[in-house]
């Protein structure tokens, strides 16, 4: 099923997002406002994700399955990882990302999907070698998670229990992240979203403020 969105209201929504990620850098920058913006952080990530998809244009049962073997498998490596340590290492999930089940949070499978979608989406219209595609698409997740793992323990997401993260976790990531880009391109899912990729270059804004902020 193909849904056609007019193109203004992604330029729309692009503007919706800078505001809310400005309102949220205002919100951290304050210790008296920090504990209203870890509260709402999981509310605020389901709504950029739900908004990214609504404007995703071709629903049928490849994608959706696709999609959420994605949201399931990667929520099951992340439960498996956080219980034993072996996959990215040693870490704990703290409040930040709200709802837990087995120490993961719920919507942690929905953010590995949006990074997924988003970065193929950033490359699919430049590169179209699929392996180029494939493999520039992972590296773009992994430059997200190094600056993630800078922020992280400061937006009460996650921490490991050592100084720095493991160097397992980011090959642990590589590969993880490298299946699903495989699975999306192999698929021929169409991926083209103009909101998404704004959404994943703000975030990637955001989370810098963020850890200057932090640093100061």
């Amino acid at each position: 099923m193909k849904i056609n969105h007019n193109s203004k209201y992604e330029k729309y929504v692009a503007f919706f997002f800078i505001i809310f990620y400005i309102v949220g850098i205002a919100l951290f920058a304050f210790k008296s406002t920090q504990p209203l913006f870890i509260s709402i952080t999981p509310l605020a990530l389901f709504m950029n994700i739900a908004i990214i998809f609504y404007f995703h244009k071709q629903w049928n049962l490849k994608s959706i399955s696709i999609f959420s073997f994605i949201i399931i498998f990667s929520f099951l490596i992340e439960m498996l990882g956080v219980s034993s340590g072996r996959i990215f290492g040693n870490y704990i999930y703290d409040k930040g990302l709200g709802i837990k089940l087995m120490n993961t949070p719920l919507i942690i499978g929905i953010n590995w999907l949006f990074l997924v979608y988003a970065s193929q989406s950033i490359v699919s219209n430049y590169l179209k070698n699929i392996w180029y595609r494939i493999t520039l698409s992972t590296c773009l997740m992994i430059f997200y998670d190094i600056i993630m793992e800078w922020v992280a323990p400061s937006m009460q997401m996650w921490h490991f229990t050592t100084p720095y993260p493991p160097i397992k976790n980011f090959i642990a990531w590589f590969f993880i992240a490298l299946v699903f880009q495989m699975l999306v391109v192999a698929a021929k899912i169409k991926v083209d979203n103009y909101p998404a990729k704004m959404l994943f270059w703000l975030q990637m804004i955001f989370f810098i403020i963020i850890g200057i902020i932090e640093s100061n």
